[in-house]
């Protein structure tokens, strides 16, 4: 079953929209809304990521597919998924999630087999190509910008899709489940509900992730989120946003958490939350000095906590 052609090029999630920030100058409002701008990924950089995955799916296709196989399909055999294919990166991108579509006669792979395969299609077409436990790492270069392609082999399952994962007693080929299109859904539901605020935290916290060496994955953040703003009392405005999430993970049950579709859980681990204990209290201490009318104290608490991005204070 070849993945349909609108869900291979086309963007699984709509992008996030920076809107309704004061105009420059207007104070920290403004700061967060510059760090946006400079944090989210335009347009084009999206597209320069996504076209990244052709010429990796081309090289595999020509290797794996029969061409009388290739002349009747009528979809495309990869998807761009992950956070390029939602859109929920931050710049700049340097890696890209695709899932590469097996098949017939590989259907019946294991899941390190399978990842084998894709290896050695891809190490004679490509330098440097490396693999892991879940997926083929492809090192590329875009606008001059390096950009990784993981490339996941897939199985279509039920209208999901499996692929690699850790191995375990009740799932010893190594095949997870994943649905794309149900963690773009749910997430399209969430912006919807909470006026595109969601989004911008994820934007937020993976900018804390990458800046402050937050060890706890980006696709967990993802999930966190979705899952405070699901109990969430109202649509937070992004510093109250981040400094009531951080807060929110103190208290909340250690635990995995399953991605929206899937059945495999996502383990989040504990080893983080030190991170957020200290980003909650500078952003607390950012609060104070805001509401002691010392704004370039409260600028450069926050900057301390999301990075570069953010502006320095005048």
């Amino acid at each position: 079953m070849p993945l349909p052609p609108a869900l291979a090029r086309r963007p699984s999630s709509d992008p996030v929209r920076i809107s309704g920030f004061p105009a420059p100058g207007a104070g920290l409002g403004s700061c967060f809304g510059e760090f946006l701008r400079r944090a989210v990924p335009s347009h084009t950089a999206y597209a320069v990521a996504r076209g990244v995955c052709d010429d990796v799916a081309a090289a595999l296709r020509a290797e794996l597919y029969p061409k009388d196989v290739l002349a009747t399909m009528s979809g495309s055999d990869f998807l761009v998924t992950g956070a390029v294919g939602k859109r929920t990166s931050v710049s700049p991108i340097t890696e890209v999630d695709m899932l590469y579509m097996l098949p017939p006669k590989l259907m019946a792979q294991k899941a390190g087999d399978a990842l084998k395969i894709v290896w050695a299609v891809l190490k004679h077409r490509f330098a440097d190509v490396t693999v892991a436990e879940t997926g083929v790492l492809v090192p590329r270069s875009a606008q001059g910008q390096g950009v990784s392609a993981n490339v996941l082999p897939c199985r279509e399952h039920g209208g999901a899709y499996l692929i690699p994962g850790t191995p375990t007693l009740t799932r010893a080929s190594g095949w997870s489940i994943t649905n794309p299109i149900a963690e773009a859904a749910t997430l399209r539901l969430s912006d919807s509900l909470y006026g595109g605020r969601p989004r911008l935290l994820m934007t937020a916290l993976k900018a804390w992730r990458l800046h402050a060496e937050v060890p706890i994955s980006s696709f967990a953040l993802e999930l966190l989120a979705q899952e405070f703003y699901a109990g969430a009392p109202r649509p937070y405005e992004l510093e109250r946003a981040l400094i009531e999430f951080w807060a929110w993970v103190r208290v909340r049950p250690r635990g995995a958490i399953k991605p929206p579709g899937g059945q495999t859980e996502i383990e989040i681990g504990e080893e983080w939350h030190g991170k957020a204990k200290a980003a909650y209290w500078r952003a607390t201490l950012a609060d104070h000095h805001l509401k002691a009318s010392k704004l370039g104290d409260a600028i450069n608490e926050w900057r301390h906590v999301l990075g570069p991005n953010f502006p320095q204070a005048r």
